[in-house]
C-alpha cells in the first residue's frame, strides 16, 4: 500500500496534469446558485456555480468535462455527484411557451435569467441536462446512481415529497473500461426456506437453477445507495464559512469498484481481481426441499441422501495481461477536480491509490492538506478507531534521532 494524496490549487477547467494520466475521476461540482465560495473576505472570482443563469452553469460544467476527458485514460471512468434546483420565478407565472421551448433547445443563451428555463416551482432538471450534454461530448452514460439520504434536511413545502436524494452519473470514454465490481458486490438474497416449501414462479418465466443466476461472490451493487451524511470536525484555525463534504463511503465504493489496486509497470494494464470458485458440502445429512436440492446439486459425492454441495468463491489475488505477475505495480491516480475538503483524495490514499485534489480556494486547499495527512481522518477513512495522540516529548525524541 503506497498510496498518498496530493493537494494542488488550480482550476477544474485547466488542470495541471498530462494527457491520459488519470485512472478515475470522482467529483462533486458546486451546485448552481447555492453558495458563494470565498477566499478570505472576498468572493472567489469566476467560481463555477455563481453564473447568472443555469445555462451558463451547464456550459461551465461541460467545459470542465472536456478538460477531464483530456486527462482521463481511455479505460478510465468519471463519476459526478450533482444536485438540482427549483425555478424561482418571482412573478408567480409561467414562462411563455415559446421562450421555454427556445431555452430548452438552446440551453439558455448567456445573460438570460433562470426563470425562462422552467416554469415556477418546477425543477430545472440540471443533472439530466448535464448528462444529455455529456452525450454530445462523446461520452457514454453508463449508469445513474441514486444517492439516497436517510437523514436529509427537512423542507417547508406542503405539496410535494421531500428531496432526499442526489444523482451520481457514471461516464466513460469507450464501451470497454476498467471495472472491478467483484470488490464491491453485496450479499445475495437469502434463498433458503422451510423444507418442502414451494417458490412461486411468474407465469411464462423459464425455470432456472439459482446456481446459474446467483454469483457466489454476491450480487451486483444496485443503482440506489443509501448513505448517510458524516459530520466533519475541522480544527478552529482551518474553519471556513461552510463545508460541502460528501460521505467517505461514496468515493470508497467507486474507487474500489472502478480503479485498479495497482497498474502493471510492464504492460500498463490495471490489475483486476481474480476469484477462485469451489464446491463445498452444505450441511451433510440435512434433508432439503426439492428446489433447493436442484440448486445444490442433488446427492453429494458420497451418494448419501441429504448431502448437498454449494458453490463458494473468494478473491485470491489480482492479475493483468502479463503471463508473469512478478512485475511491480504503481498506484492508480484518482482525481477530484473540485477537491474541496479532500474527501476523494483521502479515501484514494488510504486505499493504496494516488489521490489528487484540486481546488481554486486556498482555504479549501489548506483544509484538504490537513485532512489527507491527519492520522485521525485517515483512520476514519479506513473505518478504524482514532489513534491516541503522540506525546510531544516523543516527537522531540524522534527529531533528535533524525
Amino acid at each position: 500500500m503506497n498510496g498518498r494524496a496530493m493537494v494542488l490549487r488550480g482550476d477544474a477547467r485547466n488542470l495541471p496534469l498530462p494527457d491520459e494520466s488519470v485512472d478515475l475521476i470522482v467529483t462533486s461540482p458546486p451546485y448552481w446558485a447555492l453558495r458563494d465560495y470565498r477566499d478570505g473576505d472576498a468572493s472567489l472570482d469566476g467560481q463555477i456555480g455563481n453564473e447568472s443563469s443555469p445555462g451558463e452553469y451547464l456550459e461551465s460544467l461541460w467545459e470542465c468535462t472536456r478538460e477531464w476527458m483530456r486527462v482521463l485514460k481511455p479505460e478510465g471512468s468519471i463519476f459526478v455527484v450533482l444536485g438540482d434546483k427549483y425555478s424561482d420565478r418571482a412573478d408567480g407565472g409561467l414562462a411563455s411557451a415559446q421562450s421555454w421551448r427556445e431555452d430548452r433547445a438552446h440551453c439558455l443563451p448567456p445573460g438570460r435569467s433562470s426563470t425562462a428555463m422552467a416554469p415556477r416551482k418546477s425543477r430545472l432538471m440540471l443533472p439530466e441536462r448535464y448528462r444529455i450534454g455529456c452525450l454530445d461530448l462523446g461520452l457514454l452514460v453508463r449508469a445513474v446512481i441514486i444517492w439516497s439520504k436517510p437523514s436529509a434536511m427537512p423542507e417547508s413545502v406542503t405539496d410535494r415529497v421531500r428531496v432526499a436524494h442526489e444523482d451520481i452519473v457514471h461516464l466513460t470514454k469507450r464501451p470497454q473500461y476498467y471495472a472491478a465490481v467483484d470488490e464491491i458486490r453485496e450479499p445475495a438474497s437469502d434463498y433458503s426456506r422451510a423444507p418442502g416449501a414451494r417458490r412461486a414462479t411468474p407465469p411464462g418465466q423459464r425455470r432456472r437453477a439459482m446456481a446459474d443466476t446467483v454469483n457466489p461472490l454476491g450480487a451486483l451493487p444496485g443503482s440506489v445507495w443509501e448513505i448517510a451524511f458524516q459530520p466533519l470536525l475541522v480544527p478552529e484555525h482551518l474553519q471556513t464559512d461552510h463545508f460541502a463534504a460528501f460521505p467517505l463511503e461514496i468515493p470508497r465504493r467507486i474507487i474500489r469498484g472502478w480503479s485498479p489496486s495497482g497498474i502493471c509497470t510492464e504492460c500498463g494494464e490495471g490489475r483486476r481481481p481474480v476469484a477462485v470458485r469451489d464446491r463445498i458440502a452444505d450441511r451433510p445429512g440435512r434433508v432439503q426441499g426439492r428446489a433447493v436440492d436442484a440448486l445444490l446439486g442433488g446427492h453429494g459425492a458420497d451418494g448419501r441422501a441429504g448431502s448437498r454441495f454449494a458453490t463458494v468463491a473468494e478473491v485470491v489475488g489480482y492479475a493483468c495481461a502479463c503471463p508473469d505477475l512478478t512485475a511491480p505495480t504503481r498506484p492508480a491516480v484518482v482525481l477530484d477536480p473540485f477537491g474541496g475538503t479532500g474527501t476523494t483524495a483521502l479515501v484514494a490514499s488510504v486505499l493504496g491509490r494516488r489521490g489528487v485534489s484540486i481546488d481554486r480556494s486556498a482555504g479549501y486547499c489548506r483544509l484538504a492538506q490537513w485532512r489527507t495527512t491527519d492520522p485521525g481522518e485517515r483512520a476514519r477513512a479506513l473505518g478504524l478507531p482514532k489513534p491516541p495522540p503522540v506525546d510531544p516529548g516523543q516527537e522531540r525524541l524522534f527529531e533528535e534521532i533524525a
